[in-house]
C-alpha cells in the first residue's frame, strides 16, 4: 500500500545559517504537490513568494509550512522547534463573533502585551475606532487590516500571507508594505502566495514558483 503524506518542518543549523527543513512522505493520489515541496529548504530572516495558477499547491504548501494544514486523506507530522509561525489564510482568520480588541486578547493571552500597546498598533492600522465590534459585522478590507495589525501585535519570527493584497485598497496595500518592510528589518521572515510576483517587498526576495514544476 501507498505510505502515508506528512510533512515536518524543522529548525536546523548548516554553519551559522538557520533553516526550514520540509521533507514530504509519498501518497500516490498526491504525488503532484509531494514533488513540488519534497526537500523544500527555506531560510530564516529571508522573505519568499510562493506563486502558481489556480490549482498548484501554493495555499497547501502555505498551510504546511504554517502547521494549518487539515484534510481526511493526509497524516500531517509536523515539529516546529523554539520558532512561532503565524498564518494569514485568504478565508477570516480571526473569531468571527468575538470583538477585535477580544480577539488581541485571545490571541495574545500568553504573551505580555498591554492594552496600550495594542491600541497603539490598531490605531496605526486604522481599526482602533472599530475595536469593540464584533468581527461578523466588518468588511473584507476591515477584517484583512485587523488581521494585518495582530500579525505586528503577535510579531512572530515566520509570518506567512495566503493572497496578500486581497480586499485592500491602495492605502491598505501601503500599510502591508509597511508591516513587511518593519519585519524585515528586524530579521523576520515573511511567505506570501499569490498567483503571480507582487510589488510589496521594498527588500530582496527569493520565489518559489509551482507553475515550473
Amino acid at each position: 500500500g501507498s505510505s502515508e503524506f506528512g510533512i515536518c518542518i524543522m529548525q536546523k543549523r548548516k554553519g551559522k545559517k538557520s533553516v526550514i527543513y520540509a521533507e514530504a512522505f509519498e501518497r500516490a493520489s498526491y504525488i503532484d504537490i509531494i514533488n513540488k515541496v519534497r526537500n523544500l529548504s527555506l531560510k530564516f530572516n529571508t522573505n519568499y513568494q510562493i506563486i502558481g495558477r489556480n490549482g498548484a499547491g501554493k495555499s497547501t504548501l502555505l498551510d504546511f509550512i504554517s502547521n494549518n494544514f487539515q484534510g481526511n486523506f493526509f497524516d500531517s507530522r509536523i515539529e516546529v522547534e523554539r520558532i512561532r509561525i503565524l498564518q494569514i489564510s485568504n478565508k477570516v482568520t480571526l473569531i468571527e463573533n468575538l470583538s477585535l480588541m477580544e480577539n488581541c486578547y485571545y490571541f495574545t493571552h500568553e504573551d505580555s502585551i498591554s492594552k496600550e500597546s495594542i491600541s497603539l498598533i490598531l490605531e496605526e492600522y486604522e481599526v482602533h475606532h472599530f475595536k469593540d465590534e464584533l468581527i461578523q459585522n466588518f468588511s473584507s478590507g476591515m477584517v484583512k487590516r485587523s488581521e494585518l495589525a495582530l500579525a505586528q501585535i503577535i510579531n512572530p519570527e515566520i509570518l506567512c500571507i495566503d493572497e496578500p493584497v486581497n480586499y485592500l485598497d491602495n492605502e491598505g496595500i501601503e500599510i502591508l508594505k509597511k508591516l513587511l518592510k518593519k519585519r524585515t528589518d528586524n530579521k523576520k521572515s515573511n511567505i506570501l502566495s499569490s498567483q503571480e510576483s507582487l510589488d510589496v517587498f521594498e527588500d530582496k526576495y527569493e520565489i518559489i514558483d509551482l507553475n515550473v514544476y
